[in-house]
This record gives C-alpha cells, structure tokens and sequence, in this order.
C-alpha cells in the first residue's frame, strides 16, 4: 500500500475508534511507529487529512450510488444496504460531521457539490422505481418529502444507533435501518412493490 494510503487507513482506524476530534497527528505518526515528519509531508495539516478521509469516502460511496433504469425495490434496498455499509466504514466522519461542516469550509464546499449529485441520483431513482411500477405515481410534495426522508436518514442512522443500538453488531443495526426505510417507502409502493417489500421484511 502506498505511504498516503496507509496513512489514510491509519487514521481511519484510529478515527473510528476515538473520534476524530481526538486524534492527534502525533498520535497517528506513533501509531504507524513513524516521524511526525513523515506525516506532514503528505498531510501537512489534520485538515488535509480529514479531507482525505473524506474523499475516499466520497469516492467509496459513488461507486455504490448509481441511477438504475431497471432498478426493483429488491436493487434499491441492497444498493442502500452496501451504502450503509459503507458509511459505517467512515462512520466517524458520520459521527462528527456538523463539527467538521462548521470547522473547514473545504469540506463544507465539497459535501454541497457531492449532496447535490446525491439528492439528483436519488430522485432519478424514485422516478425509476415510479416508472417501472414499484411506486405508484407520486405527487411534487410527496417526492420531495420522500427525498428529504431518504437524506435524513442516510446523513444520521449512525448518530441514532451509536445512541440508540450501539451494543448491536453492524450488521444488525443496519437492517433495522433498511426496516425503517422499507417502512418509510411502503405507503407508496403499488401492490407489485409491497410484494417486494414484504418478501424483504420478512426475512
């Protein structure tokens, strides 16, 4: 593995275990039984870093999040399946995000260009499960608030669950969060997508 890549693995592991507001470039360098120095050639401040992270994530999660002309509720919910499970990879990103949004406006000007691809794939996806009969028709209001849904609970599942379900593996917390989603999504599904719906809940 290259040296900044292994410094930006380092730090992830050590940004998930701690938070990131705890980690010190010090910290890191002994971590990985190396200078400070040599850390600071890469990343010559923790904001460099922080962005790093934050672009690996970026880039993890747009080889997940794709438009799907031929895209059934069953491909929906798996595509938000690898999705969290991505996010919880970074979950410290997660976990500190309104404090690095507020503290470094590089990153704050990435998330709204990146956010803004987000709610576009996002939408053209309820439009796609709308025009191949998983989703009845829905209205403007209804869209939005499907979107605004979809975005609350990505940005935040892993805030509540370190709250609510932190003892739960990984694995378990995400499916009860496909639950909710699969829940917030059955009000608009046509008989063909509660089918779908039903076969994933009761799993």
């Amino acid at each position: 593995m290259p040296i900044q890549e292994r410094i930006a693995a380092k730090a992830l592991e050590l940004f998930n275990d701690k938070g990131i507001e705890y980690v010190g470039m010090r910290e890191l360098a002994a971590s990985l039984d190396t200078k400070l120095g040599n850390i600071t050639y890469y990343f010559p401040t923790k904001e460099d870093l922080i962005l790093q992270v934050s672009a690996n994530l970026s880039e993890a999660n747009s080889a997940i999040l794709r438009i799907d002309e031929a895209i059934t509720i069953k491909s929906y919910l798996e595509m938000t399946r690898k999705h969290f499970e991505c996010q919880y990879q970074f979950r410290c990103v997660f976990l500190s995000f309104v404090h690095l949004k507020n503290q470094y406006a590089k990153l704050a000007v990435r998330y709204k260009k990146t956010e803004e691809q987000r709610k576009k794939t996002a939408r053209m996806n309820i439009e796609h499960l709308v025009h191949n009969k998983y989703l009845r028709k829905l209205t403007s209001a209804e869209m939005e608030f499907l979107l605004s849904a979809l975005s609350l609970l990505s940005r935040f599942w892993i805030s509540e669950a370190a709250i609510s379900s932190g003892k739960l593996k990984p694995s378990d917390q995400i499916q009860h969060y496909l639950g909710l989603l699969a829940n917030i999504l059955l009000p608009y599904c046509s008989e063909k997508g509660k089918n779908e719906l039903a076969e994933f809940l009761d799993k």
